[in-house]
């Protein structure tokens, strides 16, 4: 089965706390289970960067309920295509909390790092959400 994956950064309501970030992990574990979107939400105390996987038809309309969520704020996409596996299958929300501003220059540069990795090819079971949360793991290695 094909997949799709969709990355997007917004901006938090509510900077410097995590209520909303708790109450979106709690809507996540309820509400994936039953249309099978797996992903991973960053966030950084002011922005979050959420890669979502799933069937096209409920990555789109969860994307679509995001986008009119109020504790999102300037919601940007930043890549959507087809995956032929899952990177987060294990998890309905994974959750990384990352210094403060780290997001920021991720977000700012996340198409220097698109053509970075699509020089690069991907394994049949890889996915560019999968790749780009290595380099999360990079560049929090390196803060």
């Amino acid at each position: 089965m094909a997949y799709k994956e969709l990355i997007y950064t917004s901006l938090a309501r509510q900077p410097g706390t995590t209520k909303d970030v708790q109450d979106i992990l709690q809507s996540s574990e309820r509400n994936n289970v039953g249309t099978g979107v797996t992903g991973l939400l960053l966030f950084d105390g002011d922005r979050y960067i959420q890669i979502l996987e799933g069937s096209a038809e409920n990555v789109t309309g969860l994307f679509s309920k995001i986008q009119t969520d109020p504790r999102h704020l300037q919601v940007e996409l930043l890549h959507s295509g087809g995956i032929s596996a899952r990177a987060f299958q294990n998890w309905r929300m994974a959750y990384e909390e990352l210094p403060s501003g780290l997001l920021e220059d991720l977000a700012e540069n996340m198409a220097v790092f698109a053509i970075e990795l699509e020089d690069e090819s991907l394994e049949a079971h890889e996915s560019f959400g999968a790749r780009l949360n290595g380099l999360f793991m990079d560049a929090i290695a390196a803060e």
